[in-house]
């Protein structure tokens, strides 16, 4: 597991470098968490056992929410991790949650804007009817793309890992 967590590490200084480069475009703040509230969260088989460390990280109380926030899933539904709007297992995150609020080139030229940019938040303010009006980050940040170095195993919804 060491040479993911230091992959992470590299992979965060990365993208604090493009978020301050994007910063004006980039809304995200301690409590705003629509992105984790609807959505299937892919997640990779490696990304997965981080996360999970994470989990037996937690203070007991914390563990028992989870648990019923985990039962309660539903597929494109809240994350079971978000407690009170924050992420329970921030440091062990997986990649999805990393790179949400960027914009970036995805394959063929698409762009892939984070969806609250619709809801008046991320990018709200340059992109309009399918089209942004600023440079994306010129990086597939998809998961796969980024973990293509690791033997990542399948990547799921989150909802599957769990709800099995």
């Amino acid at each position: 597991m060491l040479p993911y967590i230091d992959f992470l590490n590299q992979l965060d200084e990365k993208l604090d470098v493009y978020q301050k480069q994007q910063s004006e475009h980039i809304h995200c703040k301690a409590g705003c968490s629509v992105c984790c509230e609807k959505g299937d969260y892919p997640v990779s088989q490696i990304e997965l056992e981080y996360l999970m460390q994470g989990y037996a990280a937690l203070d007991n109380e914390t563990k028992i929410q989870v648990q019923t926030n985990i039962r309660n899933i539903e597929k494109g539904g809240k994350c079971p991790f978000l407690i009170e709007q924050k992420c329970s297992i921030y440091p062990y995150r997986p990649i999805i949650c990393r790179v949400h609020g960027l914009a970036y080139l995805f394959k063929d030229g698409v762009v892939k804007v984070p969806y609250c940019a619709n809801e008046g938040k991320n990018y709200s303010d340059v992109y309009k009817d399918g089209e942004i009006f600023v440079e994306p980050i010129k990086e597939n940040l998809d998961t796969a793309n980024i973990l293509n170095d690791f033997d990542y195993g399948e990547i799921r919804p989150l909802y599957s890992w769990l709800n099995l």
